[in-house]
């Protein structure tokens, strides 16, 4: 049975695809100027911002549409709302009929608030993007190498490449007897187009072979117009494509392919799901934290955080949105690492200011659980300096020893190698008093 909900997905242009469209537009001569205008990156951002502000202004009348249009238009797709992640899970788990292999995107809403939770059922997870590379090592390793994109015409090079019109079942199908669980990056509540944005051809092929395909919808992936998903989508692709470059990496020996697995063909009629997940999202709009809504998952917030190298064991896809958004669910019990150096606050194409979203997390948590004690010594500068002075004969020549300085490490978080500045005895104001 064909499953008609149709799935839109956009790709970078090919070089000879902009070659063409350039001679055309030449061809035209004196009409050319009645093309369409291309925005500029300051109008892009503008427009983004009312799609995203809508969207979290009106999230509950959105869901019950989208709801309301893939009832109406596609019954065949079966749906259903998950309050969180583990009512997620649990219904992946109740489909699968024993199938255990999961092919996913690299969707940070699947890697951060899925994967886990998967693998701890049993599951074996694939990242069918980590497959497209095929790399010795990683060659970009800093922002600095980065080639500068936004300041050329980048709006029309991410454009509609695939358009699927539903998912079905035929004789040319080869369905294999795998799961894709696939984090979409928008959909039309009006007509429930579903929208994807893919570098390579991983979430195509997900698509087109999996025998069971569940597309999960986070409550900020829903926008009113097919137009708004589409522009939405592509706004993902102008603002992280330069991510994407430092993001690329060789593939570790412990990520199979689906291809490398062997998987056997299934034949059986194919099933598509949706999930429409809240997993706290619905409480954002109206909190201190609603401007976390506005995000549309482009990471270029993470494009020149100096930080991001100290991330590259979590299990989780790292940027300063995630970062902060694990230690808000309380899944991380510091923010410290961040410099609140601004940067991630500059990148970001909604204009969320993360640095200040940090400090309003830290003061949430010390109201909640009290400072620690790490926080009420570095949080007392003062003291330390009083310290420091009253005993600077013995306090200078100490804080050279490693034997002092490794357990220190531990106590103030104070790196052991750092140079701390040398305690006078005698200090400015005990001169001042004995001298004016």
């Amino acid at each position: 049975m064909k499953i008609d909900l149709p799935i839109n997905i956009l790709e970078p242009e090919l070089r000879e695809k902009r070659v063409l469209m350039a001679k055309k537009l030449y061809q035209l001569g004196p009409k050319a100027a009645s093309a369409q205008r291309v925005l500029s990156i300051k109008e892009i951002k503008q427009e983004l911002r009312r799609i995203r502000e809508y969207s979290r202004s009106n999230i509950s009348s959105l869901t019950a549409e989208l709801q309301a249009t893939l009832r109406q238009k596609y019954p065949a797709v079966k749906v259903t709302a998950a309050i969180d992640n583990i009512e997620a899970v649990k219904y992946i788990t109740s489909i699968s009929d024993g199938n255990k292999t999961i092919s996913i995107n690299n969707s940070s809403m699947i890697v951060q608030e899925f994967k886990s939770g998967l693998s701890s059922n049993g599951f074996t997870i694939i990242n069918s993007y980590l497959d497209e590379f095929d790399l010795k090592k990683k060659e970009v390793l800093d922002y600095w190498s980065l080639p500068r994109m936004l300041d050329k015409d980048l709006m029309g090079t991410f454009e509609v490449a695939r358009k699927l019109q539903g998912i079905g079942f035929s004789g040319a199908d080869e369905t294999r007897k795998y799961m894709a669980v696939l984090g979409v990056n928008a959909i039309s509540a009006e007509d429930g187009t579903v929208f994807f944005l893919q570098h390579f051809s991983n979430i195509y092929k997900d698509l087109n072979e999996a025998r069971k395909v569940i597309l999960v919808v986070g409550l900020d992936k829903i926008v009113k117009t097919s137009q708004d998903a589409d522009f939405q989508t592509k706004c993902m692709g102008i603002f992280g494509l330069e991510n994407i470059v430092l993001g690329i990496q060789p593939k570790t020996k412990t990520n199979p392919s689906i291809a490398e697995l062997g998987l056997p063909l299934d034949g059986k009629e194919r099933e598509v799901h949706i999930i429409i997940l809240d997993n706290g999202r619905s409480s954002l709009p109206g909190s201190k934290f609603e401007d976390l809504f506005l995000c549309i998952g482009c990471r270029a917030c993470n494009k020149h955080c100096p930080i991001q190298h100290s991330f590259t064991n979590v299990d989780y896809i790292w940027t300063p949105k995630n970062y902060l958004s694990q230690f808000i669910a309380e899944k991380s019990q510091t923010i410290d690492t961040c410099l609140h150096c601004e940067a991630c606050r500059l990148e970001c194409p909604v204009d969320i200011d993360l640095p200040h979203l940090m400090w309003e997390a830290k003061i949430d948590y010390s109201e909640k659980h009290g400072r620690s004690f790490y926080h009420k010594i570095i949080g007392e500068p003062e003291l330390l300096a009083k310290a420091g002075t009253n005993f600077a004969p013995l306090a200078n020549p100490m804080m050279k020893i490693k034997l002092i300085r490794t357990p220190m490490e531990v106590i103030t978080g104070i790196d052991r190698k750092t140079i701390l500045p040398v305690f006078h005895f005698k200090t400015f104001r005990k001169w001042m008093k004995n001298n004016v």
